[in-house]
């Protein structure tokens, strides 16, 4: 999949899960944190190609992209569930580093950004290449697997450019519809 349709995933993902079992009580800080991890977490897998939207959305990102880029190979522990873990681990300390008074709730944030992760390692299961969830094994896992593989969904092409991400799109707004008292209590007093 694209960075395009990762980002809007990974925000209805991340979102929709803090938005489904958060309390209707103000808490904007955590919403905010909410949205930036859930935009981030749906990237930072493609952190290992140096083209990838996580390096055009961070300061000289595209620098230290294309400076990593040779010692990183696309669709590697990144893509994997180590990946996902010790991507939520470091998120929770950082998240630990913060101060007390900005009034943001570790744990569903780290959740919602390890979803938005989740989002990503997930859609892109449904890709012609398929993600080697197991790594260090290196096999291709994709969904379906062998030998409907045939129908997976190639990345940039019409399918995910008109149909997904068209009904991703869709969803967020129903997601912010449906909310929409909720989110107003999260964000005002």
């Amino acid at each position: 999949m694209t960075g395009k349709t990762h980002r809007v995933i990974g925000l209805l993902a991340g979102g929709g899960y803090f938005l489904a079992l958060s309390n209707a009580t103000y808490q904007p800080a955590t919403l905010s944190a909410v949205i930036v991890v859930s935009y981030l977490g749906s990237l930072i897998p493609d952190a290992d190609d140096a083209g990838a939207d996580i390096w055009h959305s961070i300061p000289l990102g595209h620098t230290v992209g294309k400076i990593t880029d040779p010692f990183l190979k696309h669709r590697n522990i990144s893509h994997s569930l180590i990946g996902l873990i010790i991507y939520t681990i470091i998120v929770y300390m950082i998240l630990n580093l913060m101060p007390s008074y900005w009034s943001i709730s570790i744990l569903p944030v780290t959740i919602a950004t390890s979803i938005a992760y989740a989002s990503h390692l997930l859609t892109d299961a449904f890709t012609v290449e398929g993600i080697p969830i197991f790594w260090p094994w290196h096999r291709m896992f994709g969904i379906p697997p062998k030998p409907f593989d045939g129908i997976r969904i190639e990345t940039g092409g019409w399918f995910e450019n008109i149909i997904i991400f068209s009904l991703v799109n869709i969803g967020v707004i129903f997601l912010v519809i449906s909310y929409w008292q909720k989110i107003k209590f999260l964000i005002l007093k």
